[in-house]
């Protein structure tokens, strides 16, 4: 018997050996030396002009933040603010909020790279804000103190939880008329932006760019891949720094191997970290490829020749069970597959028409227990939401319309009404005509309620006699139409289909409009339980409506 191992094991030495070992004499005459001077010559350029735009960057947006510390309605409302503090005032403090928050928000639209803009008192209190939710922020201790100094200062950058990328804070005093410190600026930046505009550009593209903390925590990397909690090493980040502007290779945060170096930003505590894939980098042998074409082609002719010649010889076999196996895929079990030859392939193939002819006698076993399943599924979720004498929504399913329903009426302010009603004197009956009669009894009310009420609205039994209707977007007016319908078609249903006994049954019910403190369905249950309970102590076969209109 002929073994494809045999094949696969020629083919593979023939294949890996003969290019390895010529590439590794190729790579031997490589000089890394020269390729590494060029990539550092090309990383310090992308290093030093990263750090320039950084710095600049930074100068633009602190340019902003002064022209805004020195607008008079900044200055205006925190001397304002200043002496309502003192005097213990809250007359406007609201709306000069709120004049103030727009203002922030106005300036900050006009500004992408700003998220957000806060304005502090000198206690360190929120005046106001462009976001709402920083308006209940304080700012205490040493924090304080640095931001109502005379000079800008600027917070080393962090990633955000709030705005899920990197920020960096950057505050400045608001001086009063006669130059007295009276509140300060602060500014976070969308450090994402200006790395983004570093990406689009072509000149910042000979290598990946990352800004680093002091502490060599990662803050924000041109390359998405990066692992933001990763940090680069401290043994690393020393070396970097004796070794200046020089490259040096190392383990990067993205690579296993990288080439590099770092460079500090003038303005913030910023790292700058650009880096070369080491593989990448060095990958000047290619250069040499020319210089031996003719030993590469021959390899080339002679691994091809032989890697068709066996390869041929094995998907010629497996062609076969390839289209057998694509016609399975799409549902076609009428599959056999006739050529077999002495070998493993062989072996494969009985196997495979075995596996065909055992899936073509279970398929129709397998959609018939599937067809059963669904219909036994299909009849649990029924039985589950239904009451099993009446067929009426039972308790948990009414629950959940309940649920369903307070939250359209809080979304579209449309008003839905609750109708609950029970079976007036309906223990006396059980007593005198039994059980028997009193399950036709729910029955048929049941029923009658079914025929009276909109296809969009719903039925339940809410508990022993008593019953429960949902009107969607219907007021209270409405609903005491329909509860009379309910009424006339019991009278009707009932007495006429009960021909056991003379009967007359009679319904009390209770009538709600949902409200704004509706909030969960048990406040609309008591409410309409209540409702009910005054019809019933009115006199019982008639109707009370909780809701009055205003």
């Amino acid at each position: 018997m002929k073994s494809i191992k045999t094949k696969f094991v020629t083919f593979a030495i023939i294949a890996i050996s003969i290019p390895s070992l010529s590439l590794g004499l190729l790579s031997y005459f490589k000089n890394e030396g020269l390729v590494r001077n060029h990539v550092t010559r090309e990383l310090r350029v992308l290093a030093s002009n990263v750090s320039r735009e950084l710095d600049l960057w930074i100068n633009e947006n602190y340019h902003a933040v002064s022209v805004l510390s020195v607008s008079s309605l900044i200055i205006n409302e925190l001397a304002l603010s200043a002496r309502d503090s003192v005097s213990k005032s809250s007359n406007h403090q609201g709306s000069r909020q709120l004049v103030l928050s727009k203002y922030l928000s106005s300036f900050q639209e006009k500004l992408p790279t700003i998220v957000e803009l806060t304005l502090f008192d000198l206690n360190g209190n929120v005046v106001a804000s462009s976001i709402p939710e920083s308006l209940n922020s304080v700012i205490r201790g040493n924090e304080q103190h640095d931001m109502l100094t005379s000079n800008i200062k600027i917070k080393p950058p962090y990633r955000s939880d709030r705005y899920d990328t990197a920020v960096l804070e950057l505050y400045s005093p608001v001086l009063s008329y006669d130059e007295k410190v009276i509140g300060s600026i602060l500014a976070t930046l969308n450090m994402e932006k200006f790395m983004s505009s570093l990406v689009d550009n072509t000149d910042f593209s000979l290598g990946e760019i990352t800004l680093l903390g002091y502490a060599g925590n990662t803050i924000l990397s041109s390359n998405h891949k990066i692992n933001y909690s990763a940090s680069l090493d401290s043994k690393t980040l020393k070396q970097l720094q004796d070794y200046g502007g020089e490259a040096l290779a190392f383990k990067g945060l993205t690579h296993s191997k990288v080439i590099g170096l770092i460079s500090k930003s003038k303005e913030a505590p910023i790292i700058v970290l650009v880096e070369r894939d080491y593989a990448e980098a060095i990958a000047a042998w290619i250069e040499l490829r020319n210089l031996f074409m003719s030993l590469v082609g021959l390899l080339i002719v002679i691994v091809g020749g032989i890697a068709f010649y066996i390869g041929h010889s094995i998907v010629a076999s497996l062609s076969y069970l390839i289209e057998g196996t694509k016609r399975i895929l799409n549902g076609d079990l009428n599959v056999q597959i006739n050529e077999i030859k002495a070998d493993e392939i062989g072996q494969l193939t009985a196997s495979f028409n075995k596996m065909t002819e055992n899936l073509r006698c279970s398929q129709a076993e397998i959609l018939a227990a599937h067809e059963a399943m669904q219909k036994q599924n299909q009849q649990l979720k029924v039985l589950s939401i239904t009451d099993s004498l009446t067929e009426l929504y039972n308790r948990n399913k009414l629950d959940a319309i309940l649920i369903d329903q307070i939250a359209r009426f809080e979304r579209n302010h449309r008003p839905f009404s609750v109708v609950m009603m029970d079976i007036d004197h309906f223990k006396t009956l059980n007593d005198n005509y039994g059980h028997v009669i009193g399950d036709e009894i729910l029955v048929s009310v049941s029923q009658a309620i079914s025929k009276s009420i909109r296809s969009v609205d719903f039925a339940a039994r809410y508990g022993g006699d008593e019953f429960v209707v949902i009107l969607t977007e219907t007021d209270a007016a409405s609903a005491v139409i329909t509860a009379e319908r309910i009424r006339a078609q019991v009278a009707i249903n009932v007495n006429s289909q009960i021909k056991e006994v003379s009967l007359s049954i009679t319904l009390s019910m209770g009538i709600i409009q949902s409200e704004i403190d509706d909030k969960t369905p048990k406040n609309i249950l008591s409410r309409v339980d209540g409702a009910l309970y005054k019809a019933k102590n009115s006199g019982r076969n008639r109707i009370y409506c909780a809701h009055h209109p205003s």
